[in-house]
């Protein structure tokens, strides 16, 4: 299927993805996944609109490459004001600054290493990966560092964590998963919440 094909498709309720001219299908996502996404989501809008660092989108096309027609998802992408430029039409075309997967039990291994794989490919300086059916839930963050994604720290439990990319907002993940968000955050971010 050709990128043009994909988006003639008209819109539904359906998550999928577009993965070298093969559409994938994916299980839609459950009332934890929402939950998380919404929550993390505020907290990084808050942040980087308070900061004018760019623009955060929720789950839009993210077309990679046009050619291999290759179209990805993200739960949450961070575009910086420098790249705005890629933003057209309701959709993005490149690389994001930051890609944010939420993953859960239902989700396949091959579509999170295909997302892994692609993205570290086509250059996301940044990938955060949060798993809810970890007990306690986990977050990892990786950074591309000379082409490669290295795991610059990973989180579980009451454990505090600070972006490489927005450097001063802190959160940890079970009062952001629980919808506390002023509990969730400290220092300059607790004024935003």
């Amino acid at each position: 299927m050709t990128i043009d094909e994909y988006f003639a498709i008209p819109p539904d309720r359906r998550h999928t993805l577009l993965l070298y001219g093969n559409m994938k299908v994916l299980p839609s996502p459950g009332v934890q996944h929402n939950d998380a996404t919404h929550n993390l989501g505020i907290v990084l809008r808050r942040w980087t609109h308070h900061y004018e660092l760019g623009r955060l989108c929720f789950s839009i096309d993210m077309v990679l490459d046009k050619k291999e027609s290759l179209v990805h998802a993200p739960d949450l992408v961070f575009v910086s004001t420098s790249h705005q430029r890629r933003l057209k039409h309701g959709r993005l075309y490149g690389a994001a600054d930051l890609c944010v997967d939420i993953h859960e039990a239902s989700e396949s291994s091959f579509v999170s290493g295909r997302k892994f794989s692609d993205y570290q490919r086509f250059g996301i300086p940044w990938y955060w990966s949060l798993y809810l059916s970890h007990d306690p839930p986990m977050m990892e963050e990786c950074q591309l560092i000379n082409g490669r994604y290295e795991c610059r720290s990973e989180i579980s439990g009451d454990e505090w964590f600070e972006p490489g990319l927005f450097p001063g907002l802190v959160f940890r993940l079970p009062p952001l998963l629980e919808g506390d968000l002023k509990a969730a955050v400290k220092g300059k971010a607790k004024k935003l919440m």
